[in-house]
């Protein structure tokens, strides 16, 4: 069907007019709101034994007394996080290592074995007061992986250390947790509680599906799980760069690792089984924690826009890793990057139009019933200038060259009854739209905006 550029001035929030649409994979009451709410943008944290040992994964030999930053301030970590229109923080309260930065009653491997406040600190605590301070949602990442742990491998490991670690962080003590995030780095090399020794888990092993899910889900029913099984709420795109394909839909076939990559970027709009939302994850530096020698590979703000729009612009979401120094704060060229991101996101979106240029299109669809659009065509005076077959959550084009808003029409495809995408447009300063699609990270790596609009 074709609908003129009126339906420009409808909130994105309405979504579509729906008549008769086939039954579709449908999302799940938490991914709905989380949608509805419109977060769509927010950050991972790092930081922890490895920001001193200068590791990406610690082995779980680490000593905790290294864990002794001079100037910790969890005000200007998650400040800076909101300065940058971040809206929400995932903390890692624990990595591959096993050192719980939480006094945990599960392993003697913990915060309160460290300097931090003499001994009697609780990092995660201060980070969820923090986002409660900044209103930005409160997350948490804890690793199943744990390379200290002697249990690893072991039942009891599943049940009396990683689900009871769960249990504490979403039992109400750190109040409503909007994310729970979960590694797919499993099993290998570890200390072991010093055995040193490689150890392999079986399929199934976290009992994700059959128990730990449902745990999280029962402790916090607005959470949303990360994961790549089907019980989970958004998947991992198949990379750390936030890259996502023009047509990346929600909706996806059922996971099976053995062929997991070849289908979870774009998804599968026709024959998907599950509402599996793509979240996009990719580190603000080169590493997902602080190293002194990446100093000079903290991605720009342009790059950062560009990002959002390849992820969140192509019905996904972005999650920006962010990581604290050694001295227990963000870096003034990591708050740049992240203050400059929030300036070109409100700039973006602070002319929308109905009449006159425009240059930037907001698409979406309710998906209250799962994805019904299997292609769209946007046209400006009978011509095609853009097009593509998901729409789904939301999808943003930026267009070759401005166009007339009232010439704009829309043409959609459905895979039954009518539906009429919610539209926004906008026009952008050419320049700024410029140097944004052209943006290149800071160490010398070209990102090309091909997943830009192209005329057709």
């Amino acid at each position: 069907m074709k609908v003129k550029m009126a339906t420009s001035v409808l909130c994105l929030m309405s979504y579509v007019l729906s008549v008769g649409a086939a039954e579709r994979p449908v999302p799940r009451p938490a991914q709905l709101e989380r949608i509805r709410e419109g977060v769509e943008v927010y950050g991972i944290v790092h930081w922890g034994l490895n920001t001193y040992t200068d590791r990406e994964w610690g082995f779980g030999d680490e000593d905790p007394a290294w864990l002794n930053p001079d100037a910790f301030d969890a005000d200007q970590i998650v400040g800076a996080c909101a300065v940058g229109g971040l809206q929400g923080l995932i903390i890692v309260a624990k990595h591959h290592d096993g050192f719980c930065l939480w006094p945990t009653k599960t392993t003697e491997h913990n915060i309160t074995k460290s300097p931090f406040r003499g001994g009697k600190g609780n990092y995660v605590k201060e980070m969820e007061q923090a986002c409660r301070k900044y209103g930005l949602k409160f997350g948490v990442y804890v690793s199943p992986w744990d390379r200290n742990n002697a249990a690893y491998g072991s039942e009891k490991y599943v049940t009396d250390v990683f689900q009871a670690q769960i249990r504490e962080l979403l039992s109400g003590d750190y109040g409503e947790v909007f994310e729970m995030w979960f590694d797919g780095a499993n099993g290998g090399d570890g200390y072991y509680g010093g055995a040193r020794e490689r150890r392999k888990i079986p399929d199934g092993y976290y009992r994700y599906e059959t128990e730990t899910f449902a745990m999280v889900r029962k402790l916090q029913s607005k959470v949303c799980i990360f994961n790549e099984g089907d019980g989970a709420d958004f998947r991992w795109p198949g990379n750390e760069r936030g890259e996502l394909c023009d047509d990346s839909a929600a909706t996806v076939r059922s996971y099976d690792k053995s062929c997991y990559r070849t289908y979870c970027n774009r998804g599968d709009l026709k024959d998907g089984t599950t509402f599996h939302p793509p979240e996009a994850d990719f580190p603000l530096r080169k590493g997902w924690f602080y190293h002194e020698k990446e100093k000079n590979t903290v991605r720009c703000g342009e790059f950062l826009m560009q990002r959002y729009l390849n992820t969140v612009g192509n019905g996904g979401t972005m999650n920006l890793g962010v990581a604290p120094d050694r001295h227990g704060r963000l870096a003034p060229e990591d708050v740049a990057a992240l203050k400059r991101f929030g300036e070109l996101k409100k700039e973006f979106f602070a002319q929308p139009v109905t009449k006159g240029p425009c240059n930037v299109v907001v698409m979406a669809e309710d998906v209250a019933q799962g994805e019904s659009v299997k292609s769209w065509t946007l046209k400006s005076a009978g011509k095609v200038i853009a097009s593509g077959t998901a729409l789904g959550i939301k999808r943003i084009r930026v267009l070759p060259q401005p166009v007339a808003a009232e010439s704009l029409t829309v043409e959609t495809d459905s895979f039954a009854g009518k539906v009429v995408p919610a539209m926004r447009l906008y026009y952008v300063d050419p320049k700024t739209l410029n140097r944004v699609m052209n943006a290149t990270t800071t160490n010398g790596e070209t990102d090309t905006a091909q997943w830009m609009t192209n005329a057709k």
